[in-house]
């Protein structure tokens, strides 16, 4: 008989922490689950630690990539073997609380939904201390997600810990195979989110609770990709309006764009704090006086400060 819920796992030198993903995966109270586990590439004892916990446990499927490909890569390569009803992701440094699967599976075919997903619970990784949830609480509701919504609440200037981007739902099987969903699999950071605004963008009904069950353990960096990310992300943010239904609200269109021009800010101050001015200027937006202005004092500055290193 299938399992419940599939969890697919991409782990890449994850030797440090592997084995208490599989464990907070093996202690769930919905027993009917299959742990799927790609070997995306690693260079360390990922591959021995993981074929030895399949050894004890059948439910653990591993699967061993001879290259890396990045999180997008692995996890379709997950997707492609699930099996389950539904389908669940965690990165190999997170954990899930014990009663998680069950929980969100009940709640969603209650609910009728194609994904639904919890309020993580951040973790100091290095102490395991509580931080509290990532999301404030009127962020969670038992109504079905927005697209709008969704950008609202992930737009760049936000706190980088309150993010809707950082969600990990549970999916519907089904839905994604009827809608061909997969990961991008050139974009390293940012990728959760673009996937989840397809899953939206095709129709599917999300749902965000208030509970935890997943449990984001926060290491130094883990949260912000600083402005080396926002060249992958205002990548992946141009993709969003090719994927708007027919007939998308005017607010939706002007909301992507405000994102873009964000995001290409920093892609900017990245491109200029590295010396790279033609880069620089692929991201250029005239959002008026004050915008250039800011613009021209950040160049300015960089220019400076690099002029300061060589003398």
């Amino acid at each position: 008989m299938p399992p419940v819920a599939s969890v697919v796992i991409p782990a890449h030198d994850a030797a440090a922490f592997l084995g208490e993903a599989l464990a907070a995966c093996l202690a769930q109270t919905l027993p009917e689950i299959e742990v799927i586990v790609v070997d995306d590439g690693s260079r360390d004892r990922t591959w021995d630690i993981l074929t030895a916990a399949a050894a004890g446990d059948r439910r653990i499927r591993p699967l061993r990539r001879a290259a890396a490909g990045g999180p997008g890569a692995a996890r379709n390569a997950g997707l492609d073997l699930a099996e389950g009803r539904w389908v669940a992701l965690l990165d190999a440094d997170d954990l899930f609380l014990p009663d998680r699967l069950q929980r969100l599976v009940g709640q969603a075919e209650r609910l009728q939904a194609d994904l639904v997903a919890d309020n993580p619970e951040r973790r100091d990784f290095a102490s395991g201390r509580r931080l509290g949830s990532l999301l404030p609480a009127a962020a969670t509701s038992a109504g079905p997600l927005s697209l709008l919504a969704l950008v609202q609440g992930d737009m760049p200037d936000q706190p980088a810990d309150s993010k809707l981007g950082y969600l990990k739902p549970v999916f519907r099987r089904s839905f994604l195979e009827q809608h061909r969903l997969r990961y991008a699999e050139d974009i390293r950071v940012g990728e959760d989110f673009l996937f989840l605004f397809e899953c939206l963008a095709r129709g599917g009904r999300c749902h965000l609770l208030p509970e935890p069950g997943y449990v984001y353990r926060v290491r130094e960096g883990s949260l912000s990709q600083g402005n080396a990310g926002a060249l992958q992300l205002s990548r992946a943010n141009r993709r969003l309006p090719g994927l708007l239904p027919p007939g998308a609200e005017p607010a939706l269109r002007a909301l992507l764009r405000r994102r873009q021009r964000l995001i290409d800010f920093d892609c900017f101050a990245f491109e200029i704090a590295g010396g790279h001015p033609g880069a620089a200027l692929r991201h250029l937006h005239w959002g008026g006086p004050a915008h250039a202005l800011r613009q021209f004092r950040l160049a300015a500055g960089a220019a400076r400060r690099r002029l300061a290193g060589r003398g």
